[in-house]
């Protein structure tokens, strides 16, 4: 059969024409493995996909649709998060009236975690509740004629006068080496550009090698997700593949968390070196305060890895304990300076807007982040998802901690206030999210870090090409203008000083 699997677009900022600079570069930076996954255990059962992903294409929904009808589908599959669900319903309806035969499929984490108000649209005719690679097959082989739909276990289906069915759930498998590598073919690889500061060598390439996470951070949607991981042995075949197949030069390890415990990485490890990993590629990955230590982080470093990636998120004490991180501003400082000292380049997540937030403690994590040896930050505005912890308590306890000023959950929300604490306002919201990259980036500590990667005008040219980016996070403009960076820099002229 042919089928077609689709990463929705991201049509809320296509509908003027453009796309943010935001969006450009944290959304469409590498290939949606996910989708991927199931199409590589699609062609394995002999049939045949195609992939399309639409954010990365800057395809509108009408654009996709014409896209997916010239692939002439049997099934199409949608996967779909909950910052794009509301475009991932307009392309159902669209697809629905340009083929009303074919049945739509919806996957992803909303659909797990919402399925009764996900399939409240009609446009989905099936939702995929949690992996979706041995169920997707199954269902393909429902709608060839070879099982019956009720023998396709972790769905819910839509019957004909409309009720939602749900089959029994299926069991998570544990091996995850029984999945082949992702179908990686079916997409341009030329598509997706790094962030400037975490490119360094191209071509770049995302992996996956676990799923889940066994903490339970309260604003994450895969709290408390349990762990499995691939085997050493298939993680470095797929590296090998990615460089011998791809010519890949660097590879993101993109895993909710690479570094779950010493003696995982250290197994993965030993066979990166056996295998002499760091003469043919680079990698970064994430990783948690608590478990990392110098011996771990030498052994990294020794095997290719270049940088290491923590998710701090908070330079509040109080902050951390209210969210959940289970670590403490000393474990925070112990590991990135480590990781500086060995030479992983550490980069580091923070949130600004937490529920117990205040001008203090977001002052508090600015000067925090400022005070380690951090080489970059990425700073979001914290949004309530569905099925999260503080989600949770925000419907437990009201408006206890806050308001909601827009409910809104698309791609713009991470970056956009949507809730705010009492001790603040959106507009302070807005003010610590572009004070925090001002402050981190407008230092000569930071710029030399920066101008210590520059080797060639390539370099150059990457930092310039994202002054879009730059400019955005900074001072929310399209641009930078001689007189802002001579404010930033404390630079004024003669008749400046005379005025």
């Amino acid at each position: 059969m042919r089928i077609t699997l689709i990463n929705p677009p991201i049509d809320s900022v296509l509908e003027n024409g453009s796309v943010s600079p935001v969006t450009a570069y944290l959304f469409f930076n590498s290939a949606p493995l996910g989708i991927l996954y199931i199409a590589a255990m699609l062609e394995r059962a002999g049939h045949t996909v195609t992939a399309i992903d639409a954010a990365a294409e800057h395809l509108d929904v009408a654009g996709t649709v014409r896209r997916v009808e010239a692939s002439r589908p049997d099934v199409v599959g949608i996967g779909s998060t909950t910052v794009v669900f509301e475009t991932s319903k307009r392309l159902a309806t669209q697809l629905k009236g340009a083929m009303p035969s074919v049945p739509v499929v919806l996957g992803g984490y909303h659909v797990t975690l919402l399925p009764n108000e996900a399939m409240a649209h009609p446009g989905f005719d099936v939702g995929v509740i949690h992996e979706g690679e041995f169920t997707m097959v199954e269902l393909v082989d429902h709608y060839a004629g070879r099982r019956q739909i009720d023998d396709v276990q972790g769905i819910v289906y839509r019957k004909p006068d409309g009720t939602l069915h749900f089959t029994p759930a299926r069991a998570r498998f544990k091996d995850l080496d029984l999945l082949p590598f992702p179908a990686r073919h079916l997409l341009p690889n030329d598509l997706y550009k790094p962030i400037p500061i975490d490119e360094h060598a191209s071509p770049k390439f995302a992996m996956i090698t676990s799923r889940g996470c066994p903490h339970a951070c309260a604003f994450c949607q895969k709290a408390k997700s349990g762990y499995r991981s691939h085997s050493p042995q298939y993680i470095a075949d797929e590296v090998e593949y990615l460089v011998r197949d791809f010519g890949a030069r660097d590879i993101a390890f993109v895993d909710s968390l690479f570094c779950a415990s010493k003696k995982r990485v250290m197994g993965i490890m030993e066979e990166f070196k056996k295998r002499d990993m760091a003469s043919k590629v680079s990698w970064t990955c994430s990783s948690r305060v608590e478990v990392v230590d110098r011996e771990l982080l030498q052994s990294m470093k020794d095997a290719g890895c270049w940088r290491t990636r923590f998710g701090i998120e908070s330079g509040s004490d109080r902050v951390l304990d209210f969210i959940s991180k289970g670590i403490t501003k000393e474990k925070i400082r112990a590991a990135v300076t480590a990781a500086h000292e060995v030479g992983l380049r550490p980069k580091a997540f923070f949130i600004v807007g937490h529920m117990p937030d205040t001008k203090e403690t977001i002052e508090e994590s600015i000067e925090f982040a400022k005070s380690i040896p951090l080489h970059d930050v990425t700073v979001q505005i914290n949004t309530l998802l569905p099925k999260t912890p503080q989600m949770e308590m925000w419907e437990r306890e009201g408006t206890k901690w806050g308001r909601l000023v827009n409910e809104s959950t698309d791609e713009k929300s991470f970056w956009e206030p949507t809730f705010v604490p009492w001790a603040l306002e959106p507009e302070d919201i807005v003010e610590f999210h572009r004070r925090f990259y001002r402050e981190f980036y407008f230092r000569p500590i930071t710029l030399a870090r920066h101008l210590e990667t520059i080797k060639s005008w390539r370099d150059v040219y990457k930092y310039a090409s994202a002054s879009s980016l730059f400019s955005f996070l900074f001072y929310n403009q399209d641009k930078l203008s001689l007189d802002t960076l001579k404010s930033a820099f404390g630079v004024t002229s003669s008749s400046d000083e005379a005025a």
